[in-house]
């Protein structure tokens, strides 16, 4: 847990010696953005694959109906 002191510097610093403190350096460092670019270009390539299977199956059941319908249009009308 969280803990807060209710005191000044002074106080819980003996001798009333300012502490110093280093700088904070920058959050996101090149070696983090290595690895999550590289996560993230290969969740894009995984999804653009299944995107495009998925558009080829469509595609795929299209071409499909489009021969089957003509066929069964002109049976019905042949019939009657």
């Amino acid at each position: 847990g969280q803990f807060f002191v209710m005191m000044s510097p002074q106080e819980v610093l003996p001798g009333g010696a300012q502490r110093s403190i280093a700088p904070r350096a920058h959050p996101y460092s090149p070696k983090s953005e290595a690895p999550r670019a590289t996560r993230d270009e290969k969740r894009r390539a995984q999804h653009n694959e299944v995107e495009r299977r998925r558009r080829d199956k469509i595609n795929n059941w299209i071409v499909q109906l489009s021969k089957i319908i003509p066929d069964c249009s002109m049976e019905n009308t042949k019939s009657g």
